[in-house]
């Protein structure tokens, strides 16, 4: 069988990581696969036994022609979407043209779900606007959901077909751990704390409407001040680009890698001592969790009102309405200064500036991911840096999370083979084995 796998997203390596995992582990079985890249994971691919071809967005509708060329010469029996909302979002937006001429080649299509789209309204902010995932995925016979992220069970009457991804992430030895601290020169008697973000929330700041390049601009000055009440001995490393935000703390706690593999990024997580992710979902999780590393994710559940709105600066609406501090106690005169200086309300966000609620809200039901990490909302301070804390240096707790992973490894231990996954996808498309 020969696959053919679209990946055009830019400034991310989720994505085209998602497609290289399901190749690499198809390809025991004769599956020959062909990648279609935005250039920006050119580097990622190149080390692979996958052949490619690189596209960027200047292309703009012509990478349909680009594409149909590639479909001539490699003659695939299928087209894998590395990430269906990826796909269609970077043609819409990016490209400017429609998405579905994938489905013109004569070959079927098969999505990966790393958003379980059946089940959500698909509705996402998008460079400052609301827009709606095209619901083609709806009548796609067949989704592929990678796991960790999406739940590991799922309805057997349904399109979606869970499948163990990333097997190959596992913990650290002691010697390779001890290297990649010393890289970073960090003792084995110290912690470390990963913060991972991506280039396009950095260019969030400059490119969104005006509320989510504020976010994407601020809130690293909010995350700044937790980090630094945590133990002095808390080395935090930040993994991706340089928010201003982060600067103001001292410079011998901070290590930062701005430039990374994709391999180099998994050992950085496998070397840490937690990881702290500000949006979901989250590569940094995902991988922490297969490499048997604590982690916290935080999220604003909660309307905040700013300096903007009528409302007093700090008080909070949830999503139905009711006024008053949130639980577990009120808002801290940092975060009640911050408030005030926001130019506007706060809107409730899982993915950090951007909101997405109505995606990554119900991924988060019934998914045994969420037992496997810490949460916290982002703006109780006090939650927040004990969350981080006890992450860190609490026993129990980090006992507690330990236990908690285990029963994720152990759930991914059950599902089926992912060649056997691929083939009842297969079967399904219409595909022979």
């Amino acid at each position: 069988m020969r696959l053919l796998f679209m990946s055009s997203l830019a400034l991310t390596l989720h994505e085209t990581t998602t497609g290289l995992d399901l190749a690499d582990q198809l390809a025991p079985a004769g599956v020959v696969s062909h990648f279609v890249i935005d250039a920006y994971n050119e580097d990622q691919v190149r080390t692979t036994r996958h052949p490619y071809t690189v596209v960027t967005s200047a292309l703009g509708a012509e990478v349909r022609n680009v594409v149909a060329e590639v479909v001539r010469g490699f003659r695939p029996d299928a087209i894998v979407l590395c990430d269906y909302t990826a796909h269609w979002m970077t043609h819409v937006v990016s490209y400017g043209t429609d998405p579905w001429y994938v489905e013109e080649f004569g070959v079927p299509v098969v999505p990966i779900d790393l958003y379980d789209l059946t089940r959500t309204s698909r509705e996402v902010e998008i460079m400052g606007r609301t827009m709606r995932i095209d619901d083609r995925i709806l009548d796609m016979p067949a989704h592929l959901w990678p796991v960790p992220g999406v739940r590991p069970h799922a309805d057997p009457d349904g399109p979606a077909l869970p499948y163990r991804a990333d097997p190959t992430v596992v913990p650290l030895s002691e010697r390779a751990r001890r290297e990649v601290r010393a890289s970073l020169g960090v003792g084995d008697a110290e912690r470390l704390l990963a913060i991972p973000t991506l280039p396009w929330q950095h260019l969030m700041q400059t490119r969104a409407g005006p509320g989510t390049r504020e976010l994407a601009r601020r809130v690293p000055y909010l995350v700044a001040h937790y980090l630094d009440a945590l133990p002095r001995d808390t080395r935090l490393l930040f993994i991706g680009p340089r928010f201003e935000g982060f600067d103001r703390l001292p410079a011998d706690r901070v290590r930062r890698e701005t430039t990374y593999t994709a391999r180099r990024y998994t050992d950085l997580i496998g070397a840490s001592d937690g990881v702290w992710s500000l949006f979901l979902p989250s590569f940094a999780l995902e991988r922490a969790i297969l490499a048997d590393v604590p982690g916290m994710f935080t999220v604003n559940g909660f309307a905040l009102e700013g300096a903007g709105s009528a409302e007093r600066p700090g008080e909070v609406a949830d999503p139905a309405g009711a006024r008053g501090p949130r639980e577990p106690g009120a808002l801290s005169p940092t975060v009640r200064r911050w408030l005030a200086d926001f130019p506007g309300s706060v809107p409730p966000f899982h993915m950090w500036p951007l909101r997405w609620n109505e995606v990554v809200g119900p991924l988060l039901e019934d998914n045994p991911f969420t037992d496997a990490v810490l949460r916290a909302e982002l703006f109780d301070e006090e939650s927040v840096v004990a969350g981080l804390e006890a992450m860190l240096y609490d026993r129990a707790v980090r006992d507690g999370l330990a236990e908690g992973r285990a029963r994720y490894h152990a759930a991914l231990d059950r599902l089926p083979d992912t060649v056997d996954v691929f083939t009842a996808a297969a079967r399904r498309v219409g595909l022979k084995s």
